[in-house]
């Protein structure tokens, strides 16, 4: 029996100009990606460099990742091992691995000059996640959880992560792995309850039709999701005001004609934007904004919201912000909002404004600081060097240092970013551009 797997339609949007990293474990999806990527890079003379991901966590790891790389010595493919080092946290294991995983591969990425990562996620994946997800109750995010796993994503340096087996069932990935007489390696993990996961794996079974029905689902979910996106971004684009601080503000009347859950996308943006959460906050925690007798000031995820009859303002709250000491070299995100650069010889301190410090400006100023509501200041990040003037980097009349960068980052959109909210990112690397990297404000 011939596979109907055709490995030309897998990966025809794969970009065959550089580097390509597979990433494998040695289960029977990342084996079947593998032979598959391998028989497609022999048809377009593209190059594959294998990797496996030791996280440290469990004795056969070394031997799993002994399997893969014989593997690919059988396909002429060189393979390398990465490994987890260092003190590993006491809860959050599987998420922290999953952020280890791709910090590793994006940063090897980026070492060989590869700009495609092949990741071996499946059919099944798709499905367990959506019923994961519809567990936890998803309605609260508008649904965009409910588009799954993305097809398509970006990691953090803007490296493509891509799964082309995201259509495929384990079943039929294992039946082409006995075709080509290809053994795989079997996980402990994936038999243990302990996990959500295998929990819902067991409970899913083997019911094809229950999974492409899901699969389905995950992609209508998706469309929805990137409509939403699209016109959030679009509102965002138009309207939003950035002011010393800085301060952002958005008219009432920008989300006139536009649903509802657009109009509430769009205020998660802008809390994450000012309040620099990883994440975004959750549906109900915009309807305290919108309900009647929201109050004229409130403070969600980091970030307060002033509200008057024509607009929304917000700022960052003064309230657990961090200081850190930026060393020569040194690459910093201060407060999950901005990213420094510092490729100067001096180290540069990084904080918030205190009131004595602002005190002492304005009195060598001779002026107070033209900033309204004076409440955004102290938010603003606040830097200073060696003998050096304080320095606001989003206040008017404050010069940053040469070699010294400070941009903003929004961890909620531009770290693995789906396609699906790729209008979002577009929105925020234009909002960058727009702020400028020396702190410009409009």
């Amino acid at each position: 029996m011939v596979s109907p797997i055709n490995p030309l339609e897998l990966f025809k949007t794969v970009d065959a100009d550089s580097p390509i990293i597979v990433a494998v474990s040695g289960g029977s999806d990342s084996v079947a990606l593998l032979l598959l990527a391998s028989s497609w890079a022999k048809s377009v003379d593209a190059s594959l460099q294998v990797v496996t991901i030791d996280h440290g966590l469990r004795p056969e790891a070394a031997a799993e990742a002994a399997f893969v790389s014989g593997i690919s010595e059988g396909l002429d493919l060189p393979h390398l091992t990465l490994a987890w080092d260092g003190i590993k946290p006491e809860s959050g294991i599987s998420q922290a691995a999953r952020n280890v995983r791709y910090q590793l591969l994006e940063e090897f990425a980026c070492d060989i000059g590869a700009k495609t990562i092949l990741v071996g996620h499946t059919a099944n994946d798709q499905a367990e996640t959506i019923l994961m997800r519809n567990a936890r109750g998803e309605e609260d995010q508008q649904g965009r959880g409910m588009s799954g796993i993305s097809p398509l994503m970006l990691l953090p340096n803007r490296t493509t992560l891509m799964r082309p087996l995201l259509d495929i069932s384990r079943n039929d990935l294992r039946s082409y792995l006995k075709e080509m007489n290809q053994s795989w390696i079997e996980d402990p993990s994936n038999f243990d309850e302990a996990y959500e996961r295998v929990r819902i794996r067991n409970s899913l079974g083997e019911d094809e039709k229950q999974i492409a029905e899901l699969c389905k689902f995950a992609k209508l979910s998706g469309k929805l999701r990137k409509a939403l996106a699209d016109d959030a971004a679009s509102i965002l684009a138009q309207y939003i005001k950035v002011g010393e601080g800085p301060l952002y503000s958005i008219p009432k009347t920008a989300f006139d004609n536009h649903s509802l859950s657009v109009k509430k996308l769009a205020l998660q943006v802008l809390i994450a934007i000012a309040g620099g959460a990883e994440y975004f906050v959750s549906g109900n925690s915009i309807n305290r904004l919108l309900d009647e007798d929201c109050e004229s000031r409130i403070t969600i995820g980091h970030a307060v919201i002033e509200v008057s009859d024509s607009q929304f303002k917000f700022y960052r709250e003064k309230r657990n912000l961090p200081s850190v000491v930026v060393g020569p070299g040194d690459h910093v995100i201060w407060d999950g909002r901005y990213l420094i650069k510092n490729n100067s010889a001096s180290s540069y301190f990084c904080g918030s404004l205190s009131f004595a410090q602002l005190q002492n400006i304005e009195e060598t100023r001779g002026r107070k600081l033209a900033v309204k509501p004076r409440a955004v200041l102290g938010g603003t990040p606040y830097l200073c060097g060696d003998g050096d003037d304080a320095i606001l980097p989003f206040i008017k009349g404050f010069e940053m240092p040469a070699k010294l960068n400070l941009t903003l980052c929004v961890r909620s959109i531009e770290y693995f970013c789906p396609e699906y909210d790729f209008s979002l990112l577009e929105f925020v690397d234009a909002l960058k551009a727009r702020m400028g990297s020396l702190g410009h404000v409009e």
